[in-house]
């Protein structure tokens, strides 16, 4: 068996692993800037969900009768 490898075979396949690693690495790269930017969208719509939430709710009571306890309590009138 011959121990020598030819040089031009090496290179190739050197060529070819580091193709199929550099392409494995711009997927991933691409895969997580569209997880940032999903992720980024959803917390901007939470937040905005949440600032509507934290709004005060407005009013709307019945009119309530002006006299207060403590007027019947100070009236003259024995």
């Amino acid at each position: 068996m011959n121990s020598e490898v030819d040089i031009n075979v090496l290179v190739t396949l050197y060529n070819q692993k580091i193709s199929s690693l550099t392409n494995q690495n711009i997927l991933l790269e691409a895969k997580i800037q569209s997880l940032t930017k999903d992720f980024e969208l959803e917390r901007d719509k939470l937040l905005a969900q949440l600032l509507e939430l934290k709004k005060p709710i407005p009013s709307v009571s019945k009119p309530r009768s002006s006299k207060k306890i403590g007027d019947y309590q100070d009236s003259e009138v024995q």
